[in-house]
């Protein structure tokens, strides 16, 4: 059975793709949202090894001696891409720790330092420590077909609680997105981003904590706003460009965006309205975020969120439904196959697709053999973070009644 990560990764390369075809910002942070719980989950197992690793002061180590991390940083490079070069894991996180501010530095993996990068994407994940708490710091590079705007986005906070997102564009094209979220899962816990994406698909994405796996041991994370982005706009990144593979369809610098498909989704205030008729009798709508699609909706004194999305046909969303029997249920999930070949899945899961107890999420999709899709996703609480006991306002039957309805086909 796939593990989490291997679906979360998954359905947000489903989801960049699908926004490449009909940008719309829910798209892009509701990709954003899987990688990030994809991540938490890698994060948690590396820190098992954590202990047993020694720690590399990289003001004077073998293979990091080299390394100035006091200077100070070039801005974002040309987009001509570099010569094609090798580069290992070691160093890798010699290059990630060389732009840190000085201080210590703990390789967490363990794996073979001497495996040479390969494939379109990498990732690093160290831990930091300047003196005043060692914290997680995670490094994600890769070579996309994602333009600057699909590339560094915010996170939604109804999915994940957002002190501050600030997003720019600079002057040779690239975007760079400053995310400052409080995780769930740590109290106290903090968890900065930093994302830049490039004219010609090139993104780096640096992650830090305030602190390790469960523990968060100092107030704010270790890097400040201004280190954030000097650190993703270094020109050290183009060696581990240099060491990875292109995409196919890599946008070329200072290309237009693709040609909006001449077969568009609803937009999220259509889908809302077709909606609120579909609602079961007294249900009461007390508000509704056409930008995010989502509805608040009580019954009988319960109140959840609706979250509503659509595609229209497509030759992807066609080539998603022919590859749904590869891919094994979640435990809960129930896949109805219709005479005229539409596909309706509904699922129940916690935190986490194989989770079952508590059940935070309830879920219903239409997959039409013409690439169409239709999907309402319910929590039981005020956003998709902050759960109440109980049952949701609607259950999985109301769900799956309003998704079917012949008036919300795409």
């Amino acid at each position: 059975m796939p593990t989490d990560d291997m679906f979360e990764d998954g359905f947000a390369r489903a989801l960049r793709g699908a926004a490449e075809l009909a940008p719309e910002p829910v798209q892009h942070t509701l990709a954003a949202v899987a990688e990030q719980r994809g991540r938490r989950w890698r994060r948690r197992r590396r820190a098992v090894a954590a202990s047993a690793l020694a720690v590399l002061v990289l003001a004077g180590v073998g293979g990091f001696a080299a390394v100035d991390r006091g200077a100070s940083r070039g801005a974002v490079g040309p987009a001509d891409p570099a010569p094609e070069q090798p580069m290992s894991a070691h160093e890798l996180v010699a290059l990630v720790g060389g732009l840190l501010p000085k201080g210590t530095v703990t390789p967490l993996g363990g794996g073979d330092p001497t495996t040479m990068l390969h494939g379109h994407q990498t990732a690093v994940t160290l831990l930091f420590d300047d003196g005043a708490g060692a914290s997680i710091i995670e490094a994600f590079v890769d070579r996309t077909n994602l333009r600057p705007e699909a590339g560094a986005v915010c996170m939604d906070p109804f999915q994940t609680p957002q002190d501050s997102c600030r997003r720019t564009v600079r002057p040779d094209g690239a975007a760079i997105a400053i995310d400052k979220l409080r995780t769930t899962t740590t109290p106290g816990g903090r968890e900065w981003r930093a994302t830049l994406a490039r004219p010609d698909g090139n993104r780096i994405q640096v992650i830090e904590y305030n602190g390790q796996p469960a523990t968060a041991n100092r107030p704010d994370p270790p890097l400040n706003d201004a280190q954030l982005t000097a650190l993703v706009c270094s020109m050290e990144w183009f060696r581990v460009f240099a060491a990875l593979s292109p995409v196919k369809d890599a946008p070329a610098p200072g290309a237009a965006p693709a040609p909006t498909p001449s077969a568009s989704a609803p937009s999220n205030a259509e889908l809302l309205a077709k909606v609120v008729p579909l609602l079961p009798a007294g249900a009461k709508v007390e508000g509704q975020d056409p930008e995010h699609g989502v509805l608040t909706v009580t019954v009988d004194g319960r109140t959840s969120m609706l979250m509503v999305g659509g595609d229209a046909p497509s030759r992807r969303g066609q080539d998603d439904l022919g590859s749904m029997d590869d891919n094994l249920p979640t435990p809960l999930e129930v896949r109805e196959k219709q005479p005229d070949g539409t596909l309706v899945v509904t699922n129940r899961f916690g935190n986490g697709k194989t989770a079952t107890n508590p059940i935070l999420h309830w879920t219903a999709a239409v997959h039409t053999p013409d690439g169409g899709q239709v999907r309402i996703s319910e929590w039981n609480g005020e956003n998709a973070y902050t759960y109440r006991p109980g049952d949701p306002a609607l259950d999985l039957d109301h769900l799956k009644a309003i998704v079917t309805a012949p008036t919300l086909r795409p």
